[in-house]
């Protein structure tokens, strides 16, 4: 016998070799067909005890060349497979020179037997390596004899630990299938048979190509599907342009009723692999990026897909006059109209699969589930998941699910961006109202109406400002900042004006993000009832609110910026003249030399212009058409204890709604 001393350490030795039972028999399959192996037997013997007895592997490979022995088993991370990318015409799979050592993973003694083709008399050779995993670290060889066998090699594992005999479960067979599908199915010829069973992708999964992925730094990639008719781990595969898997991740795409797997194919994961750079911990950014492309590309797939499965039932429902839309021309439905009902599709096929008891309810309950969803789909896509949680009594198991898929539907953003801008267009038509009605504009408060109103609305003013605080002192709002900007202060002093009163702020919008590190922005909004029109003394009050904050010590001066704004329906003539000066923007009154403080005035119809410009793109494409009534009644809902009576009472057209319940009744004797 002959020795092999290897070289590598025996720590070294024992992380190579440590994998799952799996991928250990999967490298050594590898092996076999990147020696060009057209029939490769896998064989599980079991022991009778629920365990592993041995594994073998046979295959009708070229063999391993006794020549070559020393190189291929002593030198540990050096590979033939290196200095060529294909043999037998087919792309090889292993590079590292450490797949052998993987079917140590799975018992601690292995034997090759090989049958070999010289290369020099054209005989055919035969003889055996032996490998123990020990302290020596040495594999053995006899010499070779010549023989009149076919070429190939036969592995045979023994001594195999317990837990490998998982091997041994019904899974095996379908888990070998998913690792083999895209190489079998480019060279169809190859038999694969694993305890018996061959492999038949073509059987049990159908590849779809989906898309071109971007190219990124020179490189290209594709993204394929496969579907399979049996459950597998959703994963997405990292391969070479060969469809060689040289990675996984998780697939983190929901798609009920379907079992897949992503394949993502390039070239450029065999150069990281190759570098040893393809790591499950840490992805390169181009490979991060391009999972998560191939991950929108697979949603898509399968929203389409589920469409299409959602159609039929649809169409069920439909005939049965449950369906809580209404049946409209496909032309004639807004994007915003197909989202919800995109949404509800899926939504009521899963309550339907979640309820067994739904098919059992009669028409009247099943109609009356449905309108429920819709209608909280349409006004509040949260609100469906208290529904399904409290109102449809789903297990808990389904609950999770459900409020996933929702979470997760992106199709909801659309609807929820929808009922934003029509809330929003509504409110505007909705305060115009209040503010320019010859009744309402002169009853209506500021300070308790509507400030009040304005508090929940603040993006009317800038959609980049959030409400920060409101009825504050100024002393207040310089303690509140302060703290914003980490500054301690002893001074408890009390902030005033220049007539020497107290300032109170009435409505203060602080900037959400910062302009630069360490430095802040913020509004200040001094409203004024609708019969108080903009004067030059309303004027000189936001400029002395500004210069008291300005002028205070404990604020840095430089880097804390103020924009104060005086707001009402009208402007006098005299303020008008001052806001409107040449050189200067339409509304600015004051401007500190350093820019630290600017005060401007606007008349309502200016705010409401600019708010309702910023809508107008999107609305265009959402199609919304608000209303007085619409409007009056998302005041109602969101604010009705801040309108004037008088905005309650009977409308023109004599429809009146009722303001504690939001229901419209029509009185044809009024």
């Amino acid at each position: 016998m002959n020795n092999i001393p290897i070289n590598a350490k025996q720590d070294f030795l024992q992380r190579v070799s440590s994998t799952t039972s799996i991928n250990a028999v999967a490298e050594l399959i590898w092996n076999s067909l990147d020696a060009g192996a057209n029939k490769i037997d896998v064989i599980f013997d079991d022991n009778g005890i629920g365990g592993l007895d041995r594994v073998t592997i046979v295959d009708d490979g070229c063999g391993i060349d006794v020549d070559k022995v020393q190189s291929l088993f002593g030198n540990l991370g050096d590979s033939w497979k290196k200095h060529t990318e294909r043999f037998n015409n087919r792309p090889l799979h292993g590079q590292k020179g450490e797949g052998r050592f993987k079917a140590f993973a799975i018992g601690s003694c292995v034997t090759w037997e090989s049958v070999y083709k010289n290369s020099q008399d054209g005989k055919h050779y035969k003889f055996t390596i032996k490998g123990y995993i020990d302290g020596k670290s040495i594999f053995t060889y006899d010499a070779p004899k010549e023989c009149d066998a076919l070429t190939g090699t036969k592995v045979t594992i023994t001594s195999i630990a317990k837990a490998h005999g998982s091997l041994l479960n019904d899974e095996t067979h379908n888990t070998f299938t998913k690792i083999f599908a895209s190489y079998l199915r480019r060279f169809p010829s190859i038999n694969l048979i694993i305890d018996g069973s061959r492999i038949c992708p073509d059987n049990h999964c159908t590849i779809v190509k989906l898309a071109e992925l971007t190219e990124r730094n020179g490189h290209s990639a594709t993204v394929e599907v496969v579907e399979w008719d049996m459950k597998i781990d959703r994963q997405i595969q990292l391969c070479d342009a060969a469809g060689i898997e040289l990675q996984t991740t998780e697939a983190n795409v929901r798609a009920k009723g379907f079992n897949f797997t992503i394949v993502i194919k390039s070239n450029y994961f065999r150069e990281l692999d190759q570098q040893n750079l393809l790591s499950l911990d840490n992805f390169d950014s181009n490979t991060q990026a391009w999972i998560d492309e191939a991950r929108e590309v697979a949603k898509g797939y399968f929203r389409k897909k589920r469409a299409e499965e959602l159609s039929g039932i649809v169409q069920r429902w439909k005939e049965e006059q449950i369906y809580p839309f209404e049946d409209k021309d496909p032309k004639d439905i807004t994007s915003v109209e197909l989202a919800e009902r995109q949404v509800f599709d899926i939504i009521g096929v899963n309550v339907q699969d979640f309820l067994p008891e739904f098919d059992k309810l009669d028409s009247a309950n099943r109609k009356f589930t449905f309108r429920l969803l819709a209608q909280a789909l349409k006004n509040n896509p949260e609100s469906l998941q208290t529904i399904l949680t409290e109102v449809l009594k789903l297990k808990p198991e389904d609950q999770k699910e459900l409020a996933d898929l929702l979470h997760k539907t992106e199709l909801t953003n659309i609807i929820k961006c929808a009922k934003t801008v029509a809330d929003r267009l509504d409110f505007l038509v909705g305060l115009e109202n209040l503010l320019f009605d010859k009744e309402t504009k002169k009853t209506l408060l500021e300070r308790d109406q509507l400030h009040k109103i304005l508090e929940n609305e603040a993006w009317i003013f800038d959609e980049n400002f959030t409400l920060a605080a409101s009825e504050a002192t100024l002393n207040e709002v310089l303690n509140l900042h302060l703290d914003k900007l980490g500054k301690m202060c002893d001074d408890d002093s009390t902030v005033t004006r220049e007539d020497g009163q107290e300032g109170r702020v009435d409505l203060l919008l602080g900037l959400a993000t910062r302009p630069r590190h360490d430095e802040l922005d913020h509004l200040v909004v001094e409203l004024k009832r609708p019969s108080q029109k903009i004067t030059t003394e309303v004027l000189d009050q936001a400029r002395s609110y500004a210069l008291a904050i300005a002028g205070d010590p404990r604020f840095d001066k430089a880097k804390t910026h103020w924009k104060v704004i005086a707001v009402s329906n009208e402007m006098n003539e005299e303020a008008e003249e001052c806001v409107n000066q040449a050189n200067h923007p339409v509304g600015l009154y004051h401007k500190s030399k350093n820019g630290n403080i600017e005060v401007w005035a606007f008349t309502w119809t200016q705010i409401l212009s600019a708010a309702r410009a910023k809508l107008e793109f999107l609305n265009k494409n959402l199609c919304y058409d608000a209303d007085r009534e619409s409007a009056k009644k998302y005041l109602l809902d969101k604010h009705e204890k801040y309108i004037p009576t008088v905005a309650k009472e009977t409308t023109a057209d004599n429809t009146e709604i009722n303001s504690n319940s939001g229901e419209v009744k029509n009185d044809p004797d009024r």
